[in-house]
């Protein structure tokens, strides 16, 4: 299950924001070495104090598996502003209908669900979870930056995105941007990957449409 937390919301719900906190430094501190801001044991940057939204995966137990930050490209986000190199010609991905996704984590401790295509169950819910959210907000895309390794995860899922330009070498990672379209084609794709049936994203959530613009 996706639990849908936007920013003024972080007060109401302090585990599952310190959960994603400290995932977030077991992933690219810990393990991959990013250059990242640690406060005590959390991972956690300037664009988290913007207007974002996060999407947290949960399990029937409440056990916090991963996150991802979603951000509108309408202000500061990590591609325009931290990799613009990743920008053709010095374009700037600015629509209120395309959202930055940032921070793709699961806890590497975590014992998860593997789904047929050898794609963890979290992994699966959270792009899910983009995807259906995308749909309520009327967004068209998704953007992101990545690295290899989630490269080779969205080839798993089947997930297909269209390149801004081509992968380039920054530090010791090698970052790609892409734009992935909101919709049917992304949802059966991960579906028929992952076996997944029914929506993700918890019921009863109260999302402020004002935040999509």
């Amino acid at each position: 299950m996706i639990r849908v937390i936007q920013s003024h919301q972080r007060g109401q719900f302090p585990r599952e924001i310190d959960a994603m906190h400290r995932i977030r430094k077991k992933v690219f501190h810990d393990r991959l070495g990013w250059d990242v801001s640690i406060i005590r044991d959390w991972e956690v940057d300037g664009f988290d104090a913007l207007d974002c939204v996060y999407l947290i995966c949960v399990d029937d137990e409440e056990r916090i598996l991963g996150s991802i930050r979603l951000l509108p490209t309408i202000g500061c986000n990590m591609l325009n502003d931290v990799f613009p190199e990743l920008l053709p010609d010095g374009a700037r991905v600015e629509s209120p209908l395309i959202w930055e996704s940032s921070r793709f984590s699961i806890d590497p401790d975590a014992d998860v669900e593997l789904t047929r295509n050898r794609l963890s169950r979290p992994t699966a819910e959270l792009i899910l979870g983009m995807n259906e959210l995308g749909r309520e907000l009327g967004l068209s895309h998704i953007v992101t930056v990545y690295d290899a390794f989630i490269a080779r995860v969205l080839r798993r899922a089947d997930c297909r995105g269209e390149p801004i330009s081509s992968p380039i070498r920054i530090g010791k990672t090698i970052a790609f941007a892409a734009l992935f379209e909101i919709g049917d084609e992304m949802e059966a794709a991960l579906r028929k990957a992952s076996g997944i049936t029914g929506p993700v994203l918890e019921a009863g959530r109260q999302m402020a449409r004002s935040d999509a613009a």
